[in-house]
């Protein structure tokens, strides 16, 4: 797991194609922008149960999830 500490405004660029910056961070809810070319899909992670031809079983993984946290922002 890749666990990153970002302020608003700040940016992580994934394979160098795919930036995601923080836009905001209002008590719980941060608010990220995700610039990407129209060759990536991009997807909120509780909708890919719901992606065509998926199942839990077929979307479940073995390797640990990426996560971002933000700190040091004043909500």
């Amino acid at each position: 797991m890749l666990v990153l500490a970002r302020s608003v405004g700040q940016s992580v660029v994934l394979d160098d194609r795919i930036t995601v910056r923080v836009l905001g961070v209002r008590g719980t809810l941060v608010r990220l922008g995700i610039e990407a070319g129209s060759d990536v899909a991009v997807r909120r992670g509780e909708l890919e149960l719901l992606a065509p031809g998926r199942t839990p079983d077929t979307t479940a993984s073995d390797e640990p999830s990426r996560e971002i946290t933000v700190q040091g922002v004043e909500a």
